[in-house]
Parts: C-alpha cells; structure tokens; sequence
C-alpha cells in the first residue's frame, strides 16, 4: 500500500497518544494530562508530557516534541514511514506500507570520494608501514587504536598517494577537486593533504563533507589547514561530531560545546560523548539551530586561555539571545581539555566538566577580573554590561537575584526593562510564562481556545478574526481549517499534516506554556481578546500621531482629520491613551 495522506490521516485519527506512547514508557495522569520519564535523555524526575486533548507530548528539559508519530520516530530511531506503520499495529488497525528505499543524494559521488579516502588514510595510520611515525605521534598524545577508528582518523602520506588510491578506484579528477582532497597544478594532480594526519568532517547525517588535518613533524607555519568550503561544505553550516552526539547528547539533557576536533576527542577519551565542536571561536546562526535540535541546555568549554573565555562569553551571549540555557565550564586552568588531561589526567578533566556554572555567574566573573571596581565608570560599565544578560533571564527569581547579586558587587542598581509582568484579562490575573511578552501570551491564549472549542472558534471569528503574530494567524487559519474538514480539531493531527517548522514550533509551545484550563472559558477568551485589541489600539493611535506630526507642516485640514479621530479614540477609551 502507498503511504498517501488519508493512509497517514486515518492512523493519526484513529490513534490516542497517551495508548501510543504508554506501550513504551510508563505513564501516570496528572490533571488532564500524562507525565513519565524522557526517553531522549537521562530522566530522573518525569518530565515528558502528554497531552491527550491536543494530542501532543513535549519534554519540558530536552524540547523533544511532536505527534503520535514524531515520537514513535524518535524512540525507535525508525523513518517517518516506519513508523506510521509501527503506529498501526499498535492500535490494532495494520496496514502494509511501501517503504520506499532512500533516495540517492546528487552529492553522493563527492561522499563517495570522501569515504573512500577516509578508509584507506585509516588504514595506513594505524596498519601500514608508511604511517608509522604518524601513528607513533597520535599514541604519544594518548590516542589509541579505538578512538582512532571511532573518529575515523587517519594519515595521508606525501608523493600524491591518495590521488593515485582514488584514480585507481576509478573517481574522476573533476569531482576530487569539487570534494577538496585534490587540486590541479602545473606539474599535474596533486594531495591536498600530503604529510597530515586528517580528521574528518560530517554532516548532520553522517555524510563525510570536510576535512582538518595536522602537520604533525612541524614542517610547516600551519599547524593545520582545512578544506576549503566547496559544493559539500560550508564551515559555519556543521558541528563536528553532531552525528556521533546525537543520542549521548539526548541521554545527558545537554550539549559541551568546544572549539576543536582535539576537544571533542580529549572528552571523548574522558567518557564524554556529548560534545560538539564549533570549529573555531564563533557560533553561526545554523549551528545555533543544530544545537537546537539537539538540547535546550548548552555548557561551553572553549579554551582556558584569554581567546577561549572571550568565546565563552560573545557565544554565550549569542546562545542567550537565541532563548538557549546557557552554562560555562568553570575552566580557570588556562589550557584546553587536552592540555588538561596532559597535566591532569583522564580525571581531571570529568572532574571539570561537572564545574558547570551558570552564564550570568561565568560573565561577573568574567567583568569582576576586567574591570577596576574601585571605579565608578569601570563599575557603572559591569553594570551595564551584565544588566543586558540578566534581562534574557526566562525566571524572574533568577532575574531578581542577580540583580541582587550584582548591586552587592556594583554597589549600581541596574535600570530594568523588563516585559515580564502580570497580564489581567478582565478580572483574571495570568502569570505569564518569562520567554514571551503579554500579546503573545494572550494570542497563545485564544489558539489554544480555540483548538479546545468550536464555540471559541466562533467567538474568535466574530469578536476580533485575526492575530498579530503571522505565526500565530497562519496556525489560527489552521486551525478553521481542520474544523471544516473533520469537524474537530487536533493539533496533533496539524502538526503532523504541516511541513512548516514554525508551525510545528509554535504547536509544541502551546504545549510547554501554562495556558489557564484545559477547557473552553469564555471569560479569559475574551480577556485575551480585548489584549489583542488594546495593542491594535495602540498601533493606531501611534501610527495616526505620527500622521499628525507629519501633515501638521504643511496641510493644517489632514492633520485637523487625523486629531479628531485620534481624539475619538481616546474618548472611547475612557480619555486614557496609556
């Protein structure tokens, strides 16, 4: 049977979440929902929850979310077709699908290449005459015959061997060049990276794409070169080791993020394998949402020299701003982890990698050794420079004890401006959640609402018709949706039926915040709607202020227009234009 979308739509409908996921974990009901211990990482207080009315489980630590299927995907590392077929049998309602075989990526002969390259340099480091002194240097730095095979590392010799392996295997010049391992010269073909032991680079899903190699006789000025970026590959675009750290990363609930290969090996060698490397001191707007994917909960560990706690502090505030749990490893040895475990030890280096203090607490100690705090500038700027970090804070506790904290060290109160407060709809007071402003939570308000009742639905219709948030309109439009075609709505079933991330996104929020009860309310869908209104309000009497500043110049009768309508808003507002 072809996997169609009523074949999808029928097993997603006639499934119950909570069913699904209790054949796999245990479950137990808390309210109207279930809760039990993540799978995806290591779980010691339940954390998962499903939600059966929206039929959608999240993990409020890992972010780990979606529909009946996405978890069955997750959890059994299955295709998306797998596991709707999986799905099937577990409510009794088998279907034969035709899993299709994956299709060939067009890039496949450049990972080919690579590939091929990567086995044969494997094997002449550590099983050939030619790559001893090469292997002879990697044992010495603590690397054995596991870890080589397990990061793939290998040695490409001088006198264009690799050029002739890989022509004699029968690959083109033409895609050695694209793929970054040969160049043409004026004396003919040539290695890339003769007389280096090499370190390979992958993708997200285990394709080969790059490569870093060291010169390890210190014949050259660069104690490493890297591939250029080519057809398959762009730096800022990877993590290494993203497809090794997948699954100990999800076990761990959070993600060591450090500089190099030789970081992420040393912890390797320390029994720590959730950890990806940025690939030098900055962190691009991808890898910010590779790391993402992988965990809420990032601890950095960049060097422990002057350079690597500067990267701390700029990527820790990239990460921040990103809505990321930031922490720093507490490295005050002035070396990186594989200097530490030169000095150190194998213990010394899990030792510090449980050193994990806090962003905010890594960047007063940071500005506390920078900055002269018998001066008032020099404290006026700390102040000011860590005010910025403290306001990202998603609890107000934490917010309101930093402040403390750094007024203790400043002797500066730091000027607060902050959204995060209390939002009263009608009579009800709604604590909001500290990652979104009051309108956002008020049209979180109303979606949900809306999914819960149709009676919602009508009264959203009626009584305001749209959102301010696009997200949040096209999820709205959704929704009205999936009402006219099965006469009820699951967010489930949106979810799983969009191919926009945003959307899939914003579902599993909807999840994750405290939204008042999980039934229609009439009082506080109102209350959330008049939110709404007030902020359109507000729009416009900005924007017709700016219309009467503007046409007050030169034509006396508009601006005259535009103030009097202002003024009526005011009137109707009771004369408060707050």
């Amino acid at each position: 049977m072809a996997l169609t979308s009523a074949v999808i739509n029928d097993i997603r409908d006639s499934a119950n979440i909570v069913d699904v996921v209790g054949h796999y974990i245990k479950l137990n009901k808390k309210g109207r929902s279930y809760v039990g211990l993540c799978p995806f990482h290591d779980d010691h207080s339940p954390s998962l929850s499903v939600s059966e009315d929206k039929q959608i489980y999240r993990c409020f630590v890992c972010g780990n979310g979606g529909d009946v299927f996405t978890f069955v995907s997750n959890f059994k590392k299955i295709s998306f077709p797998e596991a709707v077929k999986e799905v099937s049998n577990i409510i009794c309602k088998p279907v034969e699908i035709d899993i299709q075989p994956k299709k060939v990526s067009k890039y496949q002969k450049y990972y080919d290449v690579l590939n091929s390259m990567i086995t044969y340099c494997t094997y002449l480091l550590s099983a050939s005459k030619i790559g001893k002194d090469a292997y002879e240097y990697i044992v010495k730095r603590g690397i054995d015959d596991d870890t080589i095979n397990y990061f793939s590392i290998g040695y490409n010799p001088e006198n264009n061997i690799i050029y002739d392996y890989l022509k004699g295997n029968n690959f083109k010049d033409e895609d050695m060049i694209k793929a970054g391992v040969c160049r043409m010269l004026d004396k003919g073909m040539a290695d890339v990276f003769y007389k280096r032991i090499i370190f390979p680079i992958h993708d997200k899903d285990g394709n080969p794409i790059a490569f870093t190699a060291r010169d390890f006789k210190g014949e050259s000025d660069a104690k490493y070169i890297n591939s250029n970026e080519n057809i398959i590959y762009t730096k800022g675009d990877n993590l290494y080791n993203y497809h090794r750290a997948k699954e100990s990363i999800r076990k761990a609930g959070y993600v060591i993020v450090c500089e190099g290969v030789m970081d992420v090996i040393a912890y390797h060698r320390a029994g720590k394998d959730n950890v990806v490397a940025t690939l030098g001191t900055a962190c691009t707007n991808k890898q910010i949402g590779l790391l993402k994917s992988l965990s809420e909960r990032i601890v950095l560990s960049y060097d422990g020299d002057n350079a690597g706690q500067l990267a701390n502090l700029k990527v820790g505030e990239t990460l921040l701003n990103a809505g990321l749990n930031v922490y720093v490893i507490d490295n005050e040895t002035k070396y990186d982890p594989d200097e530490i475990i030169v000095e150190y030890g194998l213990n010394g280096l899990r030792d510090l990698s449980n050193k994990q203090i806090s962003f905010i607490d890594y960047a007063i100690k940071y500005y506390s050794k920078r900055y002269n705090l018998d001066n008032y500038e020099d404290r006026k700027s700390m102040t000011i420079a860590i005010s910025k970090y403290i306001e990202k804070l998603k609890d107000e506790y934490d917010r309101d004890n930093y402040e403390n904290t750094l007024y203790e060290i400043t002797k500066i109160r730091m000027r607060s401006t902050s959204n995060n407060k209390k939002v009263e709809y009608n009579n009800k007071v709604a604590e909001l959640d500290y990652t979104i402003d009051g309108l956002t939570k008020a049209e979180y308000l109303i979606l949900n609402q809306m999914a819960i009742s149709r009676k919602a639905l009508d009264i959203y219709r009626k009584d305001l018709g749209f959102m301010l948030g696009s997200d949040n309109q096209k999820l709205a439009m959704l929704i009205i949706d999936d009402y006219a075609q099965n006469g009820k709505c699951s967010l489930g079933r949106i979810f799983g039926t969009t191919d926009d991330e945003n959307i899939k996104k914003l579902i599993n929020n909807l999840s994750a915040i405290e939204l008042g009860k999980e039934e229609f309310d009439q009082d506080n869908l109102l209350g959330a709607i008049s939110r709404v209104k007030q902020e359109v309000t507000k729009k416009k009497l900005q924007d017709l202020k700016e219309k009467i500043n503007q046409s007050s110049i030169v034509d006396q009768k508009t601006s005259q227009k535009y103030l009097e309508e202002y003024e009526n808003i005011i009137k109707n507002l009771g004369g408060n234009n707050d």
